[in-house]
């Protein structure tokens, strides 16, 4: 799976030579540095401040997000029983195997990875990236603990109690946080199909976009697999991370707009003009 998911990445990646008396195209927007400590506290503060600002779709998200929770809690011990009557050995191999994706290395490791690749493409992106990997892990870490905070449920295997507003609990799972947290942002930065992609590469990013949502999804069912964490809770940690990773990306959308509109190029009769808008 780690394996796979590298690949995908780089092959998103341009970083082929130009062709002889070719010269590069000419940037679609002006240069943008959004890896930045200013732009992590932008991040922090619309993080921080979108639940008070939803639209109608954010509030159905919501509604629909808290209505599978109350229905998993209210069957989670047919859950339960069901992945334990099914488990075998070959099973919890194979679970072991995506589960990667939950564990505390894996978001820095990509992080690491298209940092590199920067120096590769001579490309903000990729910075970008790298940074918003890292947020999207930290941010998802503090959600998940506030969580687990907020709805304090024991782990199946010792207990079906469930407190609130309690120190030392389970109720969100941070393995299938951690997992989720990187899906969004590989997806919005390098696996969005575009006009000019061919077949090949269409089908390919939506490949790549399936199998890091199926990563994540068997890495929360691992945990109920092996009696970590009750069904509900390996939802709300997926729930968690997905949206943290989202947000994150919406947030440096609403930046690169408003940059694009500050910093603009315009074309008149006697020539071109740099405007800026402050």
């Amino acid at each position: 799976m780690s394996a796979f998911l590298l690949l995908a990445l780089l092959s998103c990646i341009d970083v082929g030579p130009l062709r002889a008396g070719e010269s590069p195209p000419p940037p679609a927007t002006p240069p943008q540095r959004l890896y930045g400590f200013h732009q992590i506290g932008l991040d922090a503060q619309y993080l921080a401040t979108r639940p008070w600002h939803l639209d109608r779709r954010g509030k159905i998200k919501v509604a629909v997000t808290a209505g599978t929770a109350g229905t998993l809690f209210l069957l989670r011990n047919r859950i339960r029983d069901y992945a334990q009557e099914h488990r075998s050995e070959a099973r919890d191999r194979f679970l072991q195997k995506p589960r990667t994706m939950g564990k505390g290395a894996f978001a820095p490791s990509l992080s690491l990875l298209t940092y590199g690749a920067s120096f590769l493409t001579h490309d903000d992106r990729e910075k970008e990236t790298s940074v918003l990997l890292l947020e999207s892990m930290a941010f998802t870490g503090i959600g998940v603990g506030l969580g687990q905070f907020v709805l304090s449920s024991k782990r199946p295997e010792v207990g079906k109690e469930v407190h609130f507003f309690r120190w030392g609990g389970h109720g969100f799972s941070g393995d299938a946080g951690l997992a989720a947290s990187v899906v969004p942002i590989l997806r919005r930065q390098y696996l969005l199909a575009k006009p000019q992609d061919g077949r090949v590469l269409r089908v390919w990013k939506r490949t790549a976009t399936g199998l890091l949502y199926a990563g994540a999804g068997l890495t929360a069912y691992q945990r109920i697999n092996n009696d970590k964490h009750w069904a509900p809770d390996a939802f709300l940690g997926l729930a968690t991370g997905f949206t943290v990773g989202e947000t994150l990306c919406d947030s440096h959308d609403k930046a690169r707009a408003q940059l694009r509109d500050r910093l603009s190029l315009d074309f008149g009769p006697h020539g071109a003009a740099l405007k800026f808008v402050f």
